[in-house]
């Protein structure tokens, strides 16, 4: 209703109702939403004029981490999805609007702001907590990406840039390695999304050569956990992936310096797959997803050469490829064979 209708509503009223209305009003408000109208409440009752809120006024940085951290201590407390006493189920449904205006602002913080990194970790962080809505019931979604209306490497994307905006240090590429390797996946991503994501803001050798190194150390880290976890553990299984996903880093960066013999050996080496076959079989998938078509072959024929025998498959698609190559060669030899001036 208009504030004139609201008025005229309120002065008709019995003051015993126009309480009881109020109380109720404010319990609807979130935590930040009261901290926000106190003041003005406050001013009203004692007779002040209340401060007049400047339309467009920037949100400080600090009211902004304050509801931000809050909304994720809430959300792994599942206080969005369950029912509680802190959060009322009419405000559970907004988390999705919440978290797009969090990204939204957070987007707008310079690197020249003396908040931006921690402007990067709250970033961080929500990224995190969407992940994990996407392995458990944090918000009542089947795909909390979708909810927010992102996809997930979009999302990954944002945080990627906003993250070596500040510079690339091996604490950040290792980070943002381990979180394109790990954690909850939206229906529409797979890790090798974020890997390529990834991979696209490796500018230069010396950054791609220090993800390489970073990369191995995750690898060596998970390996000696992935032993020593008992097989009955769930964990046993998201080590394994995990380890699978860094070798598959290693490889597809080696293939960006154009060395990638060193992660071919390196992913077929370290890949824990349930057989060797498998592991050949993800190697070409890797291939196909950076369209590199020679290293396919050179893949296939490394895999043969360790004894692999691969699925029928691997077996028509290596013969196509490789006839399709030499019809190539063969076309490119005649062509300069003949020279440049009989074709004129």
């Amino acid at each position: 209703m208009k504030i004139q209708e609201l008025r005229s509503l309120l002065g008709k009223a019995d003051r015993s109702y126009v309480e009881k209305a109020f109380a109720e009003s404010y319990k609807q408000l979130t935590k930040s939403q009261k901290e926000e109208i106190d003041p003005v409440i406050i001013d009203i009752l004692e007779g002040r004029e209340a401060e007049k809120k400047k339309k467009g006024s920037a949100v400080s940085f600090e009211k902004l981490e304050q509801e931000i951290e809050d909304f994720i201590e809430n959300a792994y407390a599942q206080n969005y999805f369950a029912p509680n006493r802190v959060i009322p189920k009419s405000q559970r449904p907004k988390w999705r609007f919440m978290v797009k205006n969090f990204i939204k602002e957070l987007e707008k913080i310079l690197v020249e702001s003396e908040n931006y990194d921690r402007a990067v970790k709250l970033l961080t962080e929500l990224y995190k907590l969407i992940c994990e809505a996407c392995n458990y019931y944090l918000f009542s979604t089947d795909d909390a990406f979708r909810s927010i209306g992102w996809s997930q490497p979009d999302l990954f994307a944002l945080l990627v840039k906003k993250t070596f905006a500040a510079g690339y240090t091996r604490e950040n590429i290792s980070s943002l390695i381990s979180l394109a390797v790990s954690g909850g996946l939206s229906r529409e991503a797979l890790h090798t999304m974020q890997e390529m994501v990834l991979l696209s803001e490796l500018k230069t050798s010396d950054v791609k050569q220090i993800a390489i190194e970073e990369a191995k150390k995750l690898t060596d880290d998970r390996e000696k956990k992935w032993k020593d976890t008992s097989k009955n553990n769930n964990r046993w299984y998201e080590l394994e992936e995990e380890i699978n996903e860094l070798c598959a880093v290693i490889l597809m960066v080696s293939v960006e310096l154009a060395e990638p013999e060193e992660g071919i050996k390196f992913y077929f080496k370290h890949a824990q797959n349930s057989s060797r076959e498998i592991t050949m079989y993800c190697a070409l998938q890797l291939m196909d997803w950076m369209e590199e078509e020679e290293l396919w072959i050179k893949v296939y024929e490394y895999g043969i050469s360790k004894k692999i025998r691969p699925r029928e498959g691997l077996i028509r698609s290596y013969e196509k490829r490789k006839n399709k190559m030499t019809v190539k060669t063969e076309e490119n030899a005649a062509a300069d064979e003949k020279g440049p001036g009989e074709n004129i």
